[in-house]
């Protein structure tokens, strides 16, 4: 009875797969040289066997010969030793030493997949290589047998300086880091004439969020106080500007009335230098025109004097206007040129100080750089067929026997240093 229990608990383990198939997990498994199965006849208690799937597919029993079970899947090996072994004449010797036929029925054959092939482990693990397979394994639980995720195994003999050390310096670097992460921010947004920028720390940092907070407010506040200096510079030129332009109006308008003026006095000098001629005149009254003449062409030349210093005046105002654009601009884009280099700096820094801070045989994920998310890629090669594929899988992906796990690190470090 009790082998007859612990038959039932051991084939209900080997028809797991067949169970996720059917909730639509993964396929059926298939026997695969290299697996093992296990045949028990329940009368015959002594007469369990296991058997190795040879190359060619085949088991060799005893009593029974080479059976190819490569391709049948945990029922269908039930269903082919219960079709076969009751064929087949089993003899027992009793206690008095006489020999009995034992008639085998189809119930009493119990065939289960006993192991399966082993998996592979490989990447950035702790321990890879070759691990035993269990029904429903799932890729979080291969990676928990080999250790977990490591960058460092091959450091086993490192030494180096003291991680309290290493520690202070990798923060100190972060500092920098989001101090010319929010210095570019600023840059940009004043480039843009935007008055605001996006202050979330970058992720991944050290640093107590009050610390990226206090530094994005005062990039904020340089960047309002930036912003309304060079507004109410412009303003100014603008206004000095219009100015201008309403005083050239006005001096056009005098200029105008004045140029008439001159023209009457001439036409008045012209009328009474005649009359003179002609002795009807005395000297008196043509040196008065004259001089009214020469009093109105003298108002009129100043008028023209500063109607020209007016309109250059104007064109100073706007290329004054044009130039602190120009200018500003120009020192924006330098200081951010200045800002990404460093950038760029920090996070290669950045880069070293966290593989150094990575403890001997770790077995964890590597310390985030500069604004990066670290993932692990995780890919399963597996068999489909006659066809090797690799597919892309996360943690929760259930394994097969045969598979090869690859672990590995990605970020994306320039993109985000520069953005």
């Amino acid at each position: 009875m009790a082998f007859t229990k612990r038959m039932v608990l051991v084939s209900a383990a080997a028809l797991s797969l067949t169970s996720m198939a059917v909730a639509g997990e993964v396929a059926p498994y298939r026997l695969s040289p290299g697996d093992t199965v296990e045949v028990a006849i329940a009368p015959l208690s002594d007469r369990t066997q296991r058997a190795v799937v040879q190359m060619d597919g085949n088991v060799a029993l005893p009593e029974v010969g080479m059976v190819m079970v490569a391709g049948l899947t945990a029922s269908e090996l039930q269903a082919r030793m219960q079709a076969l072994l009751p064929t087949r004449i089993f003899h027992v010797r009793l206690p008095d030493g006489r020999e009995q036929i034992v008639v085998v029925k189809p119930d009493d054959v119990t065939a289960i997949i006993a192991d399966y092939r082993p998996i592979y482990v490989s990447g950035d693990v702790l321990t890879p290589g070759q691990q035993a397979y269990r029904p429903l394994m799932t890729v979080r639980q291969v990676l928990a047998v080999s250790g977990g995720f490591s960058l460092l195994r091959s450091r086993a003999a490192q030494t180096g300086p003291d991680p309290v050390d290493l520690r202070r310096d990798y923060e100190t670097l972060w500092g920098g880091y989001i101090k010319d992460y929010f210095h570019a921010a600023r840059l940009r947004a004043e480039l843009q004439d935007q008055e605001d920028f996006d202050k979330q720390t970058p992720q991944g940092s050290p640093l107590s969020p009050s610390v990226g907070a206090a530094i994005a407010e005062a990039e904020a506040e340089a960047l309002k106080i930036s912003l309304s200096d060079f507004r109410q510079e412009q303003t100014f030129l603008e206004k000095g500007e219009k100015d201008a332009s309403d005083q050239i109006d006005v001096l056009q308008k005098r200029e105008q009335v004045e140029a008439e003026g001159v023209k009457a006095d001439q036409e008045d000098l012209a009328r009474v230098t005649k009359v003179f001629e002609s002795g009807n005149l005395t000297n008196n009254r043509l040196a008065d025109v004259r001089r009214a003449l020469l009093l109105s062409s003298s108002e009129a030349l100043q008028t023209s004097v500063e109607l020209m210093r007016t309109r250059r005046q104007q064109e100073d105002y706007a290329r004054q206007h044009e130039r602190n654009d120009n200018q500003r601009r120009i020192g924006l884009l330098g200081d951010l040129k200045d800002t990404n280099a460093r950038i760029a700096d920090v996070t290669a820094q950045l880069h070293a100080a966290s593989e150094k801070l990575q403890p001997t045989g770790a077995t964890a994920r590597p310390l985030p750089i500069a604004g990066e998310t670290i993932q692990a890629q995780i890919t399963i090669v597996r068999k489909v067929g006659d066809e090797w594929r690799k597919l892309s899988v996360d943690e929760d992906t259930i394994v097969m026997p045969g598979d090869t796990v690859e672990a590995r690190f990605s970020s994306d470090v320039q993109s985000a240093a520069v953005q």
